[in-house]
């Protein structure tokens, strides 16, 4: 037992020499590196706040806030939990106004790769967490943004990488608007918030500020009247022998103020034995920030079934968006309809109203986060006649298998497959055209084949969902040899539809992939066969109330929204021998009968499933999409 007791004792010693010299002993004293603010002051309350920040040494369990605003916060953090997609993330959070009177913070939108979640301890809350993978030595603006509306206050978070100019929208969160908007101060903190031995105060973090302004109410710009730091007091029991690691100061060479704690730092004899410092005004701040006010890069337009989808882009090394108005103007310059909207986010806009044929213009321009306006730009779009209403079956001139939805399904989301030949609506699709592309519309759901998220990866399977004509749902037909398409995306990458593996098995899934050459392989190649359309047959062979043609241009008869989600309003020029208008399935079947008066009707389509129908009345038609 003795010799057991030496042994096991020796193993002990042997390990915490080893410990020893991995570490050195200081790391196993308690001790986080202590908290520090740099707080400015402003004269009013502002609708945005901006500061730049450039971190030089980091270590896990940091978090350099840059923001402090109404309910909320923002900056970034380097932590060991990289579950979030890097350890290197952007955080944004709003805390409830009231948690416990149900008063809460709200999420209103979240970039794709953006997590949004519940949040408590310090407070209850959303918090918004991006993988954004900043960078050591690289200089970045982060400016929240609010605004008010329908009685809740918008707080956005936007960043700049300064090294390459590229803006990037993460969230915004909303409360009940309060009295104010983001408050008239504003505070820079780094927070070590964890002492654990392999990221505590041992670790040296340091970071610059500079150009930390407000835009005020009235939208003027405004500096900071005065700035202090100060280093958390009375938190020795949390500190340990690191409670005096701390310094701060103005960095006339980075034109910056800097604050740095942990490792052996000290701080200035400035300080003296206390834990503040006033810091003097930044020297080349200037009278205003340059900004680069936002550019609309491109504009473009289409018109389906008495409604107009307007869709830009944006350069995004300018001024992020903060508004948009799109207008439609008619050949003599007269704007005939107007949508304006504050939603950051928004790149396209659906105006409903009939349009005679002829050529429009769509003109957008964006209000940026700045107010600045930017330049309208314009593109041209024309309203023609009827539109081709055949439907398509699509062969794989492979597998001699035909694209459908899978398992029939109506719903958004289904996967595109591909079958044995047949009647069945799931196999027949409709090609609209927009931009020059086709929007390949599935005759059974009404719902369009769609890049989910606007993926252009190899290996994506499609889906079918409700049409939005958006290029992720935009394909070329490309003619190859043998009569056969490829069907091309329109997204920059233009992969290709493909069977799968070249597979010859009934409801295989259908990818996205690289074309195989000019001619693509046998298993991307595809050939139309068209469908005899019972709603584009001859009138001998129709019935008297089944329609014969979509019109778009109609004069008899308009109807807003389109599309529609529970009703809407059917407006027609009453002919005395046509009391009724009608609604249609895809496969010409009577679905509904309304009575239409000199007065617009609202008719109630709720108990409708989504997709495709026709609105009929006298000799005119309208394709109607329910979602």
């Amino acid at each position: 037992m003795k010799k057991m007791l030496q042994s096991w004792l020796y193993t002990i010693l042997g390990v915490s020499f080893l410990l020893t010299m991995l570490h050195p002993a200081e790391t196993y004293a308690q001790g986080a590196a202590p908290s520090q603010h740099l707080t400015f002051s402003f004269p009013a309350d502002a609708v945005l706040k901006m500061h730049k920040i450039k971190i030089v040494q980091s270590a896990f369990t940091e978090y350099f806030e840059m923001h402090s605003f109404t309910n909320g916060y923002a900056g970034l953090q380097q932590t060991p939990d990289s579950s979030k997609g890097s350890s290197h993330t952007l955080i944004s959070s709003l805390w409830d106004p009231n948690t416990a009177g149900g008063i809460y913070s709200a999420v209103q939108y979240k970039a794709s790769n953006t997590y949004t979640g519940r949040f408590g301890g310090e407070g209850d809350g959303y918090q918004s967490i991006n993988p954004y993978n900043w960078t050591l030595n690289t200089w970045y603006n982060m400016v929240i943004r609010s605004w008010k509306s329908g009685g809740q206050l918008y707080i956005a978070t936007f960043i700049n990488n300064l090294s390459n100019n590229q803006w990037f929208h993460t969230a915004t969160l909303s409360i009940p608007a309060p009295a104010n908007n983001l408050g008239s101060g504003n505070d820079a903190f780094l927070e070590n918030w964890d002492d654990n031995v392999n990221w505590n105060g041992a670790f040296v973090r340091k970071a610059f500020f500079k150009d930390c302004w407000n835009l005020n109410t009235a939208g003027v710009w405004q500096k900071h009247t005065s700035r202090t730091f100060s280093a958390n007091a009375g938190d020795q029991g949390r500190n340990g022998i690191y409670d005096r690691a701390f310094n701060a100061g103005y960095d006339a060479t980075e034109d910056a103020y800097f604050m740095v704690h942990g490792g052996s730092t000290t701080p200035d004899a400035a300080f003296g034995t206390g834990r503040t410092l006033s810091l003097p005004a930044q020297t080349n701040q200037g009278t205003a920030p340059v900004i680069t006010a936002g550019v609309v890069s491109t504009v473009s337009a289409t018109y389906s079934s008495g409604t107009t989808t307007i869709s830009w882009t944006n350069n995004n090394t300018t001024g992020p968006q903060l508004s948009a108005k799109a207008e439609i103007l008619n050949g003599a310059g007269t704007v005939l309809s107007i949508q304006q909207d504050t939603v950051p986010q928004k790149r396209s806009a659906v105006i409903a109203g009939t349009l005679a044929a002829g050529t429009y213009t769509a003109r957008v321009t964006i209000r940026d986060i700045f107010n600045n306006v930017s330049s309208a730009v314009t593109g041209t779009f024309t309203v023609g006649g009827s539109p081709d209403t055949t439907w398509y079956k699509i062969k794989n001139a492979y597998s001699n298998l035909y694209l459908g939805v899978k398992d029939s399904s109506k719903a958004d989301l289904a996967t595109i497959a591909q079958y044995s030949n047949g009647s069945g609506y799931h196999l027949q699709w409709y090609l609209s055209t927009q931009n020059g592309a086709k929007v390949i519309i599935n005759r059974r759901s009404g719902k369009a084949i769609d890049l989910p998220g606007s993926s252009q990866t190899a290996g994506t399977h499609p889906i079918q969902y409700t049409v939005q004509n958006g290029l992720n749902q935009q394909w070329n037909l490309v003619a190859v040899t043998g009569g056969a398409y490829l069907i091309q995306s329109n997204l920059s990458n233009h992969y290709v539809l493909d069977d799968s593996a070249s597979s010859t098995i009934s409801g295989t899934g259908i990818i996205l992939y690289p074309a195989s050459g000019s001619n693509g392989g046998t298993n991307q190649r595809w050939l139309l066969e068209q469908v005899v359309n019972p709603l584009s047959a001859q009138n001998a062979m129709a019935s008297p109330q089944t329609p014969a043609y979509a019109t778009p241009d109609a004069t008899k008869m308009q109807l807003y929204p389109n599309p529609v989600h529970n009703s809407f309003y059917l407006f027609v020029k009453k002919q005395k021998d046509q009391p009724s208008a009608f609604i249609y399935s895809l496969e010409g079947r009577l679905i509904k009968k309304i009575a239409v008066s000199s007065t617009p009707s609202n008719v109630d389509v709720s108990a409708l499933e989504a997709g495709m129908y026709f609105v009929k009345y006298g000799d005119e038609t309208i394709r109607l999409v329910k979602q």
